[in-house]
């Protein structure tokens, strides 16, 4: 976007930190018997939660190449 991209690490972090929001609001949403915004909130805290672990290999690969 715009000719540059988001270094790895604050996608790692801004992922992580997504990931488990949405992990809390779907076990709020689970405990008060909502069916639906509690899978909501689980298949986007798992998807966060993958893009994270792919940032942080990014953030791996871009670290092995330096060296």
């Amino acid at each position: 976007m715009f000719g540059r991209r988001v270094p790895p690490h604050l996608v790692f972090l801004f992922s992580l930190l997504l990931a488990l929001a949405c992990a809390v609001a779907a076990f709020f949403a689970l405990r008060a018997e909502s069916w639906v915004t509690g899978a909501i909130g689980l298949i986007l805290a798992v998807w966060f939660a993958i893009d994270a672990v792919r940032a942080y290999g990014w953030q791996k690969a871009k670290e092995g190449q330096k060296k």
